[in-house]
């Protein structure tokens, strides 16, 4: 039960044309659409201002209300790439029929369907100019753009997040065919803001595109109250959870040093096809998955090759005690 509209104009005939807000819109459906592995995840819906309806204030108000509608026990996950407006009753979304004194939806709007829905998590992505103002508690935007430097309030309900391009008084760039932020966002869900298990949330998403823009640049913003964070999609595991669930028959205890001996390394590398190896050597190569995912260490950073020949020792890492607690609980 999860629903997604996503939104990119570039066509805008009272203001100046963009070039990647469809290329955004169509690659994040692409990959919201299916998970790594080609199972379905969210049930998505594709407006890109092309065609004779074109994104207009009373098509983007009308879709918004079929997301929202009946979604109780349903994640909701809203995108929208195209021009932001500043007003003086707060910021909007703007439509291909916007006019001076309406642009197009209000944030406002925007963010109150969010908080009143009954949906189990609502997740709204933002890269327009002025996108940060979203969620912000209306009657002091206007006030916080004018000063520049008033902080935001913001007031969300448990289980709504806001991701947004930049702050609530910043423009929004475009780079290499896209917005400079949804472009790094596709490379966040295509597998670079992926935990060891694969999954991606907008607390992970977030750490992976904020560290891409510099103290020059406009500034990402994320506003959340989680309890439980949705899995906005599962990208390839740095590691098969079931060596994690492993993780007790091989260090009783999470503080456990496992020595090595050349046993480990054993005769006959490498192995030939179908051929196991000992059980010495199963556990060298068990090790060593866990080693290329940071799981665990030695002393002195060194070579598995080399602590096994000198009857040296391995041990976990604080991730790897962190995974060693979650197989020892069956919660994996």
């Amino acid at each position: 039960m999860k629903r997604a509209i996503l939104v990119g104009i570039d066509d805008y005939p009272t203001l100046g044309s963009l070039n990647g807000c469809v290329r955004d819109a169509v690659a994040l459906t692409d990959l919201l659409s299916r998970h790594a592995n080609g199972d379905r995840n969210w049930d998505t819906q594709l407006m890109t201002g092309v065609g004779p309806q074109g994104v207009t204030r009373n098509n983007l108000r009308r879709a918004l209300n079929q997301l929202f509608a009946n979604a109780r026990d349903t994640d909701l996950l809203f995108f929208f790439a195209g021009h932001g407006a500043q007003t003086p009753w707060g910021a909007d979304l703007v439509t291909q029929d916007a006019t001076e004194h309406s642009p197009g939806v209000s944030m406002n709007d925007l963010i109150t369907l969010a908080n009143d829905s009954p949906a189990r998590s609502v997740t709204l992505l933002l890269d327009c100019c002025f996108s940060g103002a979203l969620g912000n508690v209306p009657g002091q935007q206007a006030a916080a753009v004018a000063e520049n430097f008033r902080l935001s309030k913001s007031l969300l309900r448990e289980n709504v997040t806001v991701m947004a391009s930049s702050r609530a008084t910043e423009v929004s760039a475009e780079a290499d065919g896209h917005g400079a932020f949804t472009r790094i966002l596709l490379d966040g869900l295509d597998g670079g803001a992926t935990d060891h298990l694969g999954n991606i949330t907008a607390l992970s998403l977030y750490g992976h595109v904020s560290a891409a823009f510099d103290a020059w640049q406009q500034r990402p913003v994320l506003k959340t109250h989680l309890t439980d964070p949705v899995i906005l999609r599962v990208g390839p595991p740095w590691i098969d959870r079931g060596l994690l669930r492993r993780l007790p028959e091989h260090f009783p205890l999470p503080g456990s040093r496992l020595r090595l001996s050349p046993a480990h390394e054993g005769e006959g590398r490498p192995l030939p096809p179908g051929h196991l190896g000992t059980p010495e050597q199963q556990q060298f190569d068990y090790l060593g998955r866990l080693r290329n995912a940071n799981l665990v260490t030695t002393d002195g950073r060194r070579d598995h090759y080399w602590v096994a020949m000198e009857s040296g020792e391995v041990y976990l890492t604080p991730l790897g005690r962190y995974f060693w607690n979650l197989a020892k609980k069956g919660v994996l």
